[in-house]
């Protein structure tokens, strides 16, 4: 057990990016932490991260123990696990983060059906669009509307999204028709974010990118707001499809230039590589995956 636990410090480490932070998540002292990691490189007799008064980094010894750890510690955990049955009952505590919008649209109504299912798990679920940081808060699951670009997470795919274009049938009878992107210039347009001037892109059919520069006559950064002005006839909205759904479902919405729509973006549920998952919250991520 000792060498396993060896190897878990390091990895610890590694994941916190100092050994002040690692020893405080471990609650002993940043010199006890310290004398781990040098009876370690003693024992393996090589350094594994080159240290500075003012920075570390790891070496490509390193690395590699790192790399290789933390698939011998997720087989351990996953082991351990099965012969102890822990997993018998469903219960214990997930911590989850989610994007706000796409978090409420599209994911409440399955988290509160699955706390029904297994009533003895406790979901602390934050609805935020924050880049949570995922080791360092602990968060079991993140949801993320983006392209994979942290190799410390493992990511399933949930579905995808893509933007689209809309508005209210009222205001698209009472203004200039719009049949290619170059007309959305003389309408008023309701952007999301802070900018005055946006630069809005569109898909052409033989999949070339088209830069239209807009000027806008309203901003927020409250997609719900954005929603109801454009069911108000206040203009042209651009948004992710799952925000505008029950809009476009019920009427008050159209879509605007389907032909020009823009390449969709995945949307996946997330854990660090490090972290053995219980079944807990195995089942969880097999439950969103199944239902979104």
């Amino acid at each position: 057990m000792g060498q396993l636990e060896d190897l878990r410090t390091f990895v610890r480490i590694v994941e916190y990016g100092s050994i002040g932070k690692a020893a405080e998540q471990a609650g002993i002292a940043k010199s006890a932490m310290s004398r781990k990691l040098r009876l370690l490189e003693e024992r393996l007799q090589v350094v594994l991260i080159s240290r500075t008064t003012r920075q570390w980094s790891l070496t490509e010894a390193g690395r590699e123990y790192y790399e290789r750890g933390l698939g011998v510690i997720s087989a351990y955990d996953e082991f351990e696990a099965n012969i102890s049955q822990e997993n018998t009952d469903i219960k214990g505590e997930i911590k989850l983060s989610v994007p706000l919008y796409f978090g409420k649209v599209s994911l409440s109504t399955h988290l509160l059906e699955f706390s029904k299912l297994y009533p003895a798990v406790h979901l602390d679920v934050e609805f935020s669009d924050r880049l949570v940081e995922v080791v360092d808060e602990r968060f079991d699951l993140v949801v993320r509307i983006s392209k994979l670009e942290d190799s410390s997470l493992i990511a399933r795919k949930l579905c995808e999204t893509r933007h689209i274009y809309c508005a209210s049938p009222e205001y698209l009878l009472n203004h200039p028709k719009i049949m290619e992107p170059q007309d959305f210039q003389a309408h008023r347009i309701i952007q999301f974010g802070s900018t005055k001037r946006p630069r809005w892109i569109f898909n052409s059919s033989n999949n070339k990118k088209i830069s239209v520069s807009l000027k806008s006559s309203m901003n927020s950064h409250d997609g719900a707001f954005l929603i109801e002005a454009a069911e108000q006839g206040l203009g042209i909205v651009r948004v992710p499809d799952f925000l505008a759904r029950s809009s476009l479902a019920s009427g008050k919405l159209v879509e605007i230039l389907e032909s020009y729509k823009l390449t969709p973006r995945g949307i996946y549920i997330m854990y660090p590589t490090t972290r053995y998952l219980p079944q807990r919250t195995r089942v969880l991520l097999d439950y969103l995956r199944e239902h979104i």
